[in-house]
């Protein structure tokens, strides 16, 4: 049922998806928002998102993870989607409906390699730099729009690992992720955190759940409602806490 209203919404047809259990849910490898730990998917927006699932009572759905990109074409193309956890940008604002937030505040930045010795104080510096970005990331967008919309400093890539590499290697001099999941990340790819450092912070977002345009509105206001009542909850600041330690 599912990939029939998906393929019907990408025909441009009006449909809409119109019960949580048609919907379908994705996230990409982005730690401590999603990521897979001991054959398990957590992070702090998937606990989120089954507590919001619990508030409606909604039986936990399969979630899916997937490139980045790939989710992000999907979204866009197909009916039924969900994706998380998405920047909420001025530029996607029209493209999908949103819940918000996971989280008020999450910043893009620019790493560098602490040997590399880079400092930047002012966006105009960046030309001088071979970055690396994940395609169609907010941080890449972001990137892109402070050099007046200059890409030819811009290696994209499909993920984290294959900028760390570039990196690792010379081909790139920084890398752009967001600012609260990479040291994580890093850690998790199997490089010391400890090498690495912020050289410059891009913009501050709220980190959302997005909706295809073509799922029925009354969803996702439903779906605002229980992520408001999660949100109040102390089960909600234990989980903030528990991903993003101080």
């Amino acid at each position: 049922m599912c990939a029939f209203l998906g393929m019907l919404c990408s025909f441009g047809q009006p449909c809409f998806a119109d019960s949580f259990e048609s919907l379908y849910y994705t996230t990409e490898v982005y730690p401590p928002y999603n990521y897979i730990e001991q054959d398990r998917l957590t992070g702090l927006s998937v606990e989120m998102l089954r507590k919001v699932w619990d508030e409606l009572g909604v039986v936990h759905q399969k979630i899916d993870v997937l490139p980045w990109a790939r989710a992000y074409h999907d979204i866009e193309h197909q009916g039924n989607r969900v994706l998380f956890a998405m920047a909420q940008k001025k530029s996607r604002l029209n493209r999908f409906q949103w819940a918000c937030p996971i989280v008020p505040s999450h910043s893009g930045a620019l790493i560098a390699l602490k040997s590399s010795k880079i400092t930047i104080k002012d966006s105009n510096e960046l030309k001088q730099y071979v970055i690396g970005t994940i395609r169609e990331g907010s941080t890449e967008e972001d990137l892109i729009a402070i050099q007046g919309g200059k890409k030819t400093n811009v290696v994209r890539n499909v993920s984290l690992a294959a900028n760390l590499s570039l990196l690792n290697k010379g081909r790139i001099q920084l890398l752009a992720h967001a600012e609260q999941s990479s040291s994580m990340m890093i850690t998790q790819l199997g490089y010391d955190k400890n090498d690495y450092e912020v050289v410059y912070v891009l913009k501050s977002l709220p980190i959302c759940f997005a909706f295809s345009l073509a799922i029925d509105p009354g969803l996702i206001v439903k779906f605002q409602q229980a992520l408001n009542k999660v949100i109040k909850t102390k089960e909600y600041r234990q989980l903030r806490a528990h991903f993003f330690p101080d």
